[in-house]
């Protein structure tokens, strides 16, 4: 009796039929509610974090007007918690290089603080003696120890030597090394001489 394939598929059919029977349509197709309103585990107003690397030189500092840290399980640190950051703002210190300064709406951090990802807003810029260079995009995935950023979203970098829009870019802050990724449109006018 159980040899036969068709025994075995209409046994399947036969639990199936069980399990969702009490169920309409739309409660199977409805998602999940949430179990109960996600608070903050900790939360930080008008913070400021700094980073220093081995040799004692600091390498980034950030300013922010609120953080909330959220935990996944409630006793104990999971690769799951995150932390939600109102109006950061990251200035970055290369060693031969003139600071970076990076603000946003909204960041979020991940559980270890290796990866920020800013949202809302978001400005790049850095003072020189030409000017200033200035980058904006809807979203930049920044990691402040190793002193880079980068996106996948429409960037625009103004400087006085030009404008440039691009989709994508990495940049080097620690190098001032700034690449564009794709669909790069730019008008450059080269400095005047005296």
């Amino acid at each position: 009796m159980w040899k036969h394939p068709l025994t075995w598929v209409g046994l399947f059919l036969l639990i199936a039929l069980v399990a969702v029977w009490d169920y309409s349509p739309e409660d199977l197709l409805r998602a999940p509610p949430e179990t109960q309103a996600r608070f903050p585990q900790a939360f930080m107003i008008a913070s400021e974090t700094r980073r220093y690397d081995p040799e004692g030189q600091l390498q980034y500092r950030m300013l922010s007007a609120r953080a909330d840290h959220f935990q996944h399980l409630p006793n104990r640190s999971s690769p799951r918690d995150y932390s939600l950051i109102q109006a950061p703002d990251v200035t970055v210190f290369g060693e031969d290089a003139l600071p970076w300064q990076l603000t946003a709406r909204l960041g979020r951090s991940d559980a270890t603080g290796e990866t920020l990802v800013f949202t809302g807003d978001v400005r790049a810029w850095q003072q020189n003696a030409n000017g200033i260079t200035d980058i904006t995009t809807p979203e930049l995935q920044v990691e402040p120890n190793r002193q880079f950023a980068q996106t996948d979203k429409a960037v625009t970098m103004r400087s006085p030597q030009g404008r440039h829009d691009a989709v994508g870019m990495r940049a080097d802050l620690a190098e001032d090394h700034i690449e564009l990724l794709s669909e790069v449109r730019g008008t450059y006018e080269p400095p005047q001489g005296n």
